[in-house]
């Protein structure tokens, strides 16, 4: 279900119980069985796609092979929220390299436009976006008490993935191999040997 929502989103943009419904082949009730509430049905697909970039970060940076978007927490329900406590550990990996694998993901990442689209629903636009900070946030961190110079290279880098991010999954902009190798040379010296 959850996969025929999030194709639905990413094809048209928006997404409601029934339209989810009719997209994964079950009634309205069926699918409210699992998700009483498109709030509940959103967050469960942000879900997916917070498991699938964290597998794709951690492959990025050589912790884990990437999971073709299943959870790296030894149970195969990705809504289950317990999982995090048995993640491998991002928060271990040297800041420069977790924004270095952060621009990584974003040029190769299969991406699509629900993982744009997502943040876009008027009602829940606030909860899905700070749920989706509180992540960046935890993967990403630029902390207050860092040198400032430090702090300005790693945003540079983190903003550069970002926009390649934005575009990519908009359908704006393909980045090749080579294209990728010269953004992470480039981020590389930004970041002036600190990964």
């Amino acid at each position: 279900m959850l996969d025929a929502a999030e194709a639905h989103l990413g094809a048209d943009g928006t997404l409601t119980l029934d339209s989810a419904a009719r997209a994964a082949g079950v009634s309205k009730p069926g699918l409210m069985y699992h998700f009483a509430t498109k709030e509940a049905l959103l967050n469960a697909i942000l879900d997916r796609m917070i498991f699938r970039y964290e597998a794709g970060l951690l492959a990025s940076v050589g912790g884990v092979p990437d999971s073709g978007g299943m959870p790296l927490r030894g149970n195969t329900d990705p809504v289950d929220d317990g999982l995090r406590a048995d993640a491998a550990d991002f928060s271990q990996v040297p800041l420069g390299n977790r924004h270095l694998a952060y621009l990584q993901w974003s040029c190769q990442a299969p991406l699509s436009p629900a993982d744009l689209v997502i943040f876009a629903d008027p009602h829940l636009r606030v909860s899905l976006t700070a749920r989706w900070q509180q992540q960046l946030d935890s993967w990403l961190p630029i902390a207050g008490d860092l040198p400032r110079d430090r702090q300005d290279r790693l945003l540079a880098v983190r903003l550069m993935g970002d926009g390649v991010w934005f575009n990519r999954a908009s359908g704006m902009l393909e980045v090749d191999s080579s294209r990728a190798a010269a953004l992470r040379l480039l981020a590389e010296g930004i970041l002036e040997g600190e990964a």
